[in-house]
Formats: C-alpha cells, structure tokens, sequence
C-alpha cells in the first residue's frame, strides 16, 4: 500500500526537478513510477505492507539520478545531480511516517 500523500510527495520532487534552474530534463512520469514500484519492493522486503517517506527518501538518488539532465554551465562549475536530488529533498516536507 502506498499512501497518496506520497504519491503527492513523489510528484512534488519530480515537478521541482524540471523547475530546478540548473535542470535541462527533470523527472519524469516514468520516473516517478519507478520510484513508487522501487519503493513497494523495499516495503516488502523489509517486512512492511506499506511504503513510508523514508523508502522514497532512501531512493530517490539512485532511481532519479541518471534521469535529470543538468545543463552545461551547472556541470562547468561542479553540480552534480546528486546535489540537486538532496536540495529537492531538503526544500519539500515529507508526509508523515506516521500514514495508513
């Protein structure tokens, strides 16, 4: 089970990737949906019937990262993907853990 305030919070890293200045190519639906169904699995595998925010937390870098495209300039002067992905995280609240 995937609650729909993470299905939101989801969506809200993937808008704020394509609104990111230094973002060419943000995230896409299939990347959004790849980090719920990776998500599932790690739910599953820990044992839980439901995914919490820190699965998405957990993956977004390595679902996302080869997903968004930086432009040139952001890459000259040393940002990385993996910087942006955590900036996204830090600037959006996540819901609670505590979801049914």
């Amino acid at each position: 089970y995937i609650d729909p305030a993470i299905v939101a919070y989801v969506t809200h890293i993937a808008q704020a990737s394509r609104r990111h200045p230094h973002v060419k190519l943000g995230a896409s639906m299939r990347g959004c949906l790849a980090l719920v169904r990776t998500a599932k699995v790690r739910a599953v595998a820990d044992g839980r019937a439901q995914v919490v925010p820190d699965d998405i937390k957990a993956l977004v870098q390595p679902v996302l990262c080869h997903r968004l495209i930086i432009d040139a300039e952001a890459q000259f002067n040393g940002v990385t993907v993996e910087a942006i992905i955590a900036g996204i995280l830090e600037d959006i609240a996540s819901p609670s853990e505590r979801v049914a």
